[in-house]
């Protein structure tokens, strides 16, 4: 089954690279992963009744609502067959790699070279963003170029954030040596640096701080004082260094920015960049991101049922396959825009839509703190993983985060992981419970029989 795993890794973090960046493939071929979870589902048919099988009961009534308000959607928008595949493909390919590690129970050494192989994939992003920046598209060049392997700049530095909160995890844990933790960090955060994205000013505590958090939940940071100091000073040496490097660049880039980001943050330019005004204004091409949200809001406000459930799955989302783009439904009648998953998720699955998948995510840090108590790698990736949904969850209003397929395999996949081995260790806590009480009942009756004769 790893194997499998490598195959999907291998596909999500250079096919689309390969196709789209420097179409040296054909597209056709980026379409692997899209077969790939095709026969993930159909593992997960011939394996969901097996002894090792550990499927969420409460995962799969949420993804339930989560179809039914989708199906609504459909139904009451006529939604035509272009929109339906592109939809298809934004909300539900993914889900069969969540419940895929419910079916089959990877082993502790399978995740540890799934892990490996993922670290080769993030830290091959710093070279090849030093390449972007310096030669092939100049210094003087936005960070919107500088993408790795990823589809677009933006998301690359949520990518990279995730893997330092589960890197931290494991060093917060003694798994990995100091040295190892800088060297390794110092390489995944030279390209978050590079990409001047204003939103890693948010990303980048939450990837230090929440692994901190969710150890001291769980009763780790008393014994791992000297780990906790070390990530903290560290924190503070990465966000001087970011400051410093997107002030320099900011010299090269639009007039807006050239003050640097402490004074793009003090002036008042940040609350114009995410709220521009655009509905009291009427300039619906001017946008920020709280525009975005507000925007559907507004719009579908007249008219409740489609403010709950949406215009349909894939209304407003594009696809790179033309043919489908120009089979999707007409949304002339409204002001469409989408720039962030929160704004697509309102326009296409509703105000209910929303809900169900900020549902999800707390449901999914619920689980990862309770797996977090432990020493096994499990529960380091667990620990590591309640910094990724948290920056997740933040991204969601900045980014259409599960646009490029490295980002949204890898965190539907390990979300599965940590979900079904929170079920396996609860269940593992119930039988040693029950047969403590047992062993105590036959300790008793035992002495009883004893005390009688």
């Amino acid at each position: 089954m790893n194997k499998f795993i490598y195959l999907l890794f291998g596909s999500v973090f250079f096919l689309d690279y390969l196709a789209i960046k420097l179409d040296i493939i054909d597209g056709s071929i980026a379409l692997l992963p899209d077969i790939l979870s095709m026969v993930a589902a159909l593992v997960i048919l011939v394996l969901a009744g097996s002894r090792d099988s550990a499927i969420p009961k409460k995962y799969v009534i949420l993804f339930l609502c989560l179809l039914a308000v989708i199906l609504i959607g459909i139904a009451s928008n006529a939604t035509t067959a272009g929109s339906l595949i592109i939809g298809i493909r934004n909300y539900l390919k993914f889900l069969p790699f969540f419940f895929l590690p419910a079916v089959f129970a990877f082993s502790e050494k399978q995740l540890g070279s799934q892990l490996k192989l993922l670290l080769a994939f993030i830290l091959l992003q710093g070279p090849l963003a030093l390449y972007q920046k310096f030669i092939q598209f100049g210094v003087t060049s936005t960070g919107d170029y500088i993408s790795g392997t990823l589809t677009s700049g933006g998301q690359l530095p949520i990518l990279l954030a995730g893997a330092i909160a589960v890197l931290t995890a494991f060093y917060l844990r003694q798994r990995i040596t100091t040295a190892r933790y800088v060297t390794f960090l110092s390489l995944m955060a030279v390209p978050i640096m590079l990409s001047e994205s204003k939103a890693s000013i948010g990303y980048i505590p939450l990837a230090f701080i929440v692994p901190i958090f969710t150890n001291y939940r769980a009763g780790g940071n008393r014994k791992n004082g000297k780990q906790v100091l070390g990530v903290l000073t560290l924190l503070v040496i990465v966000g001087l260094a970011f400051v410093a490097t997107y002030d320099y660049f900011a010299q090269f880039g639009r007039e807006s920015r050239r003050d640097g980001i402490i004074e793009f943050f003090t002036s008042g330019t940040a609350e114009n960049y995410l709220n521009r005004g655009a509905i009291d204004s009427r300039r619906i091409n001017k946008t920020g991101y709280v525009d975005l949200v507000l925007l559907p809001l507004v719009e579908l406000s007249d008219e409740p049922f489609k403010l709950f459930f949406g215009l349909g799955i894939g209304s407003v989302s594009g696809s790179a396959l033309e043919s489908l783009d120009d089979d999707k439904a007409d949304t002339g009648d409204y002001s469409a825009r989408v720039g962030s998953s929160v704004s697509q998720f309102l326009w296409e699955i509703g105000v209910l839509g929303l809900l169900i998948y900020l549902i999800f995510f707390y449901m999914l840090y619920r689980d990862a703190t309770k797996l977090s108590k432990g020493e096994g790698i499990f529960n380091r990736l667990a620990l590591g993983w309640s910094g990724v949904i948290v920056m997740a969850t933040l991204a969601l209003f900045f980014r259409d985060i599960f646009r490029d397929g490295a980002i949204a395999y890898t965190f539907w996949f390990y979300s599965g992981m940590v979900a079904a081995n929170a079920l396996r260790m609860q269940k593992g806590e119930r039988k040693k419970m029950t047969a403590n009480i047992r062993a105590h009942m036959i300790s008793g009756g035992t002495k009883t029989t004893n005390a009688g004769a």
